[in-house]
């Protein structure tokens, strides 16, 4: 499992379990790859590797691969939450009690901490908030004997969204900085600059705004400090995200354009044009519609030079939002006119989907002829 490792450490160790050549190792690496993923949120993707573990599971009668496949998959219903269904959040429970026991079997405690932690998981999406937390307990209890302070921080991450299903953001709040006291001793400042993100977050979910910009900026000077630019801008959407929340679409354009700043100087050209991609939508929020089809344009040549499908996949969606915009304003202005009937044929106005604003547009425009 993936506890106590990041991202990336995770996917690198699976990877190179997958490629060994001993099937075994395989397994355990697919499953590893999957458990990071669900840390991800990528379900779907944590999903598939599910599924190819276990086919190599039942071929190679593998019982400790079973065990660990039933954590992941108990994993992935409980984080699902209101997206899985009343059995499936039953079967987690199942799942993950069932893989504990057979941990404890096999002698391995941090693999039955792991199975612990998908206990919690699944108690608190069933809202059994309390037994979650004693399911909680018992990880820790585990990986303190283990000495094992990376996991143990985060037994406090998983605490932490029990809380927060319960909208407790303070007690959240509080099992971060005992999450982030322990990445300090240990000096991972990545690690670090991720609680304080995550409590920025908690905090504005708790409609704490000084606290939240307050953790959201020691978060980005950690980041900044060490250049990981993709973290940075992480936690500058983290806060233009909320600044949309609020309706102030000015600040989260300079907001916006600050992050693509970061991309452009780090030169990662990818980064760079989805920022724009995003800051042109802000700005069509704004209904700055020629300045978001310039950014547009900007974002769209960069994925050109890099030959980026999935970029000139967002540009044309982008384009199409600008288009349906474009046409709206140079209807209303034909309106204003009393000259649309020239310009754009009703047919062409439905297509836009502005059926009612047709229908007021031909009552207007007969009144001034």
């Amino acid at each position: 499992f993936c506890l106590g490792a990041s991202f990336e450490e995770s996917m690198q160790r699976a990877e190179a379990a997958k490629t060994s050549g001993d099937e075994k190792a395989k397994v355990l690496g697919l499953l590893k790859a999957a458990d990071a993923l669900v840390q991800a949120g990528r379900l779907h993707d944590a999903a598939k590797e599910v599924e190819q573990a276990q086919t190599l599971i039942r071929e190679l009668k593998f019982e400790e691969g079973r065990a660990c496949s039933m954590v992941i998959v108990a994993k992935i219903y409980a984080k699902q939450g209101s997206l899985s269904t009343v059995d499936q959040l039953d079967e987690a429970l199942d799942l993950a009690s069932d893989a504990q026991e057979k941990f404890r079997k096999f002698g391995s405690k941090k693999s039955e901490a792991a199975a612990f932690l998908a206990l919690a998981a699944a108690r608190h999406a069933n809202k059994k908030y309390e037994d979650g937390n004693l399911a909680a307990k018992e990880a820790q209890m585990l990986l303190e004997d283990l000495g094992d302070k990376p996991a143990v921080a985060e037994v406090y991450e998983v605490v932490t969204d029990g809380y927060l299903m319960k909208d407790d953001t303070k007690k959240a709040a509080k099992m971060m900085y005992k999450a982030k006291a322990i990445q300090m001793e240990l000096g991972d400042r990545v690690k670090e600059g991720e609680c304080m993100h995550r409590i920025g977050k908690i905090e504005l979910q708790g409609r704490d705004t000084d606290k939240a910009l307050a953790a959201l900026e020691e978060a980005k000077k950690i980041f900044q400090e060490l250049g990981e630019h993709k973290r940075v801008a992480a936690v500058m959407t983290t806060h233009q995200d909320s600044l949309m929340k609020k309706g102030k679409v000015a600040e989260a354009v300079r907001i916006g354009q600050q992050i693509v700043t970061v991309f452009h100087a780090a030169g990662d050209t990818k980064g760079e044009g989805n920022a724009l991609v995003t800051l042109a939508e802000l700005l069509l929020e704004k209904n700055q519609i020629d300045l978001s089809g310039k950014v547009l344009a900007s974002a769209g040549q960069l994925f050109s030079t890099i030959r980026d499908g999935e970029g000139m996949i967002r540009v044309n969606e982008a384009g199409a939002k600008l288009k349906n915009a474009n046409l709206k304003r140079e209807v209303e202005e034909s309106i204003e006119n009393n000259n649309m009937f020239y310009n754009y044929p009703v047919n062409t106005m439905v297509e836009m989907n502005l059926a009612g604003q047709v229908k007021e547009a031909l009552a207007a425009a007969k009144k001034g002829l």
